[in-house]
């Protein structure tokens, strides 16, 4: 290694380069077999790599270029071969003799299976609308009014009169003590102003009465409880409604408990 060190040394001094007496101090100590320090070594290294060696380093680096060699890309493989990748053969694969009908015989069950699926969206929608409406049937139905609530109970027949232009009924036939009366009607004759109800005992003596406002489309309706001072007796009560010169009546009977 020394003996290179000192080579390039006398080069460098022939050359007049670098700083002369460190390059002096160097080939001495090298001459003498004394170590050489890391620093004194990077120097020698620098100054050779720099004016000694250039040409060898750019010839090194032409030779050290690769070269491109053009890959041949791969055969593509389809699904019907196989590939042996230690012989680096290719061999087709047989498909089997039924998987065509298979394939056909799922096409055609998945197919059916659709179809057994497959309901038209009116036909599920006129399927829940039947629905809704059986339910309605088979329950009774609470009709929220402005002016109260109306009882539906189909246990009883519901007690109606209806003339031309005026409707009155009720939702029951007959009535305990403290049984609430549901009473609704229609009138035709005006869209404003108001009905007077009133009930009568079997003596067509007064024991309930009330003006009941009617609704933009003529209707009107209320409750109220059946008992009190009037209602001592049971038997066949009245109800009756009037409205400017049109009227309507309707009996119930009525239990005293």
């Amino acid at each position: 290694m020394d003996s290179f060190i000192i080579e390039d040394v006398n080069e460098l001094l022939k050359l007049k380069k670098g700083d002369s007496n460190r390059l002096n101090s160097i080939k001495d100590a090298c001459e003498s077999n004394e170590i050489i320090s890391i620093s004194d070594r990077k120097y020698i290294e620098r100054l050779s790599s720099q004016y000694l060696r250039p040409a060898v380093q750019k010839k090194s680096k032409t030779q050290d270029t690769p070269k491109f060699i053009p890959i041949e890309e791969p055969k593509d493989v389809t699904s019907e071969e196989n590939i042996d990748f230690e012989t680096n053969q290719i061999s087709e694969i047989k498909k089997p003799e039924n998987y065509e009908k298979s394939l056909i015989f799922e096409n055609s069950k998945e197919e059916k299976i659709s179809k057994q699926f497959n309901f038209n969206p009116n036909k599920k929608i006129l399927l829940a609308i039947a629905t809704i409406a059986l339910s309605f049937i088979l329950i009774g139905i609470v009709v929220i009014g402005n002016d109260g609530i109306q009882l539906l109970n189909n246990s009883e027949p519901i007690q109606s009169n209806t003339l031309p232009d005026f409707s009155l009924q009720i939702d029951n036939s007959k009535y305990d003590t403290s049984d609430i009366i549901s009473v609704s009607g229609k009138t035709s004759s005006s869209s404003t102003g108001t009905v007077r109800l009133f009930i009568e005992n079997e003596k067509n003596k007064l024991v309930w009465a009330e003006n009941v406002n009617l609704k933009n489309n003529g209707e009107f309706s209320t409750l109220l409880i059946a008992g009190g001072k009037g209602w001592e007796n049971g038997g066949e009560y009245f109800l009756n409604v009037e409205h400017d010169d049109f009227t309507n009546k309707i009996s119930f009977d009525f239990i005293v408990k």
